[in-house]
């Protein structure tokens, strides 16, 4: 009997030792000429939170690896990151880890010299991967974040943003967001569901250069300073006389 009721003590001990309850892990990738990717882990339980950050500390960039991996598995080469060290709050048990991804196989544009506006076209799939964080504790992000865009909420408060947050039956709360830029427009998702499109105006720079009242301040500087020049040589040439 004894052995009976131990049994049960022994499950919950174990689980309690090595799930998360109601921890909450948040991915959040803002678009821009790349994407910086931001990774909270919040409210792990002290043991997990310090087999994460040993793991971490020892192999800083085991997130963007796993993510570059995985992309080239499916011939996904043209990637490239940049790491920041990782944030550890140990008063929170709260881990953050930053990088960015570019490349033209993550993010790419093309121009129309009709409308002088770029179309962004992002890629979002390499959200998909499993992140083995310690021997007895790992993160599927394929489960959490795997639905198609076509399923995640377009937020436009307080920034313009694709949303997911899953909800089965892992004691996590995940949330994702990739969030656009401010001025983008004709924001929609592509027919392989895994790319957002939108479109952003030319830079201000291209714009100026483009502007038909350039070009037009142009000639009236060019007018006025030949009218100019024409009228300090014609006194020149009268002073002697004179």
């Amino acid at each position: 009997m004894k052995r009976l009721l131990l049994f049960p003590l022994a499950v919950i001990l174990l689980l309690t030792l090595t799930v998360p309850a109601y921890a909450s892990v948040e991915l959040e990738a803002k678009v821009g000429e790349q994407i910086d990717v931001t990774m909270i882990f919040e409210e792990f339980n002290s043991t997990i939170y310090a087999m994460i950050k040993d793991e971490i500390e020892n192999n800083e960039t085991k997130i963007p690896d796993t993510i570059k991996k995985n992309l080239e598995k499916q011939n996904l080469t043209n990637v490239e990151y940049q790491w920041k060290p990782a944030d550890f709050n140990d008063a929170e048990n709260t881990i953050t880890v930053s990088f960015s991804l570019s490349g033209s196989d993550i993010l790419n544009f093309t121009f129309s010299t009709d409308t002088m506006r770029r179309t962004f076209h992002v890629r979002t799939d390499w959200r998909k991967f499993e992140l083995n964080l310690t021997n007895n504790f790992s993160l599927d992000f394929t489960e959490y974040f795997g639905r198609p865009l076509s399923d995640w909420t377009l937020e436009d408060t307080p920034y313009l943003a694709y949303y997911y947050n899953y909800t089965g039956t892992v004691p996590l709360d995940p949330t994702c967001y990739f969030i656009l830029p401010e001025e983008a427009t004709e924001v929609h998702i592509a027919d392989d569901l895994e790319t957002i499109v939108f479109e952003l105006p030319p830079p201000l720079g291209e714009s100026l250069l483009n502007s038909p009242f350039l070009i037009l301040g142009a000639i009236i500087v060019a007018i006025t300073v030949s009218s100019l020049y024409r009228s300090v040589r014609k006194r020149k040439e009268q002073g002697p006389e004179s």
